[in-house]
């Protein structure tokens, strides 16, 4: 891309999303977690961006994500192409596996940062998968619940969504997003801005 144009991605921070084509599965096995969390570490490596939280559901995944010197489709693309092959190979598949190209939107400030992280660690409660978020495997929320978690992801970035609660406490955030406040409000701005709707949820 033309230098002219580093300023529409460089440290731009996005909530993004895609699902499985025709509302099918992207994850049918531990495994398929594992690598497409894999894809997103090597990725960071060669394209380095800030990953602040995740969420791996049945048929979609949540991203939360700050580019630092390359635009997000130079991030995403890998990701989802390497994971197709993948995916596509092991369960001797053919043709698309995610029904289009991922849903971004731009997050322009801090309390729609912030309520975008609580968006996507509430995804499986609200998927009446689990009771809290913590019980879920593939999101980033454990990481952010303890304060040493027994296994940790490296890539995985924090400090600025810590950073937004009161006394970066994890405790804080911990009750940010379980709290029994209703941020509908807030719920369906980010729902009508990432394209989702209760029907995705599996």
């Amino acid at each position: 891309m033309p230098r002219k144009n580093r300023e529409w991605y460089e440290g731009a921070c996005y909530h993004v999303m895609a699902r499985g084509n025709r509302k099918t599965a992207l994850f049918q096995a531990e495994d398929d977690f594992r690598i497409f969390l894999n894809l997103i570490k090597n990725v960071k490596e060669k394209h380095p961006f800030l990953l602040h939280a995740f969420c791996l559901m049945t048929n979609h995944f949540h991203l939360e994500l700050t580019t630092l010197s390359d635009p997000i489709w130079v991030i995403m693309k890998p990701i989802m192409q390497n994971y197709a092959i993948w995916f596509n190979n092991r369960y001797d598949f053919e043709g698309h596996v995610f029904d289009s190209r991922y849903t971004s939107c731009l997050i322009k400030d801090d309390v729609y940062f912030l309520e975008v992280s609580r968006y996507i660690h509430l995804n499986p409660v609200k998927a009446a998968i689990v009771k809290t978020p913590i019980d879920y495997a593939y999101s980033s929320y454990k990481y952010y619940a303890f304060t040493e978690p027994k296994t940790g992801i490296k890539f995985l970035d924090t400090e600025q969504v810590l950073n937004l609660v009161p006394g970066q406490s994890r405790e804080q955030y911990r009750i940010f997003v379980e709290e029994q406040i209703s941020h509908s409000d807030n719920e369906t701005l980010i729902q009508r801005d990432i394209k989702e709707d209760d029907m995705w949820l599996p």
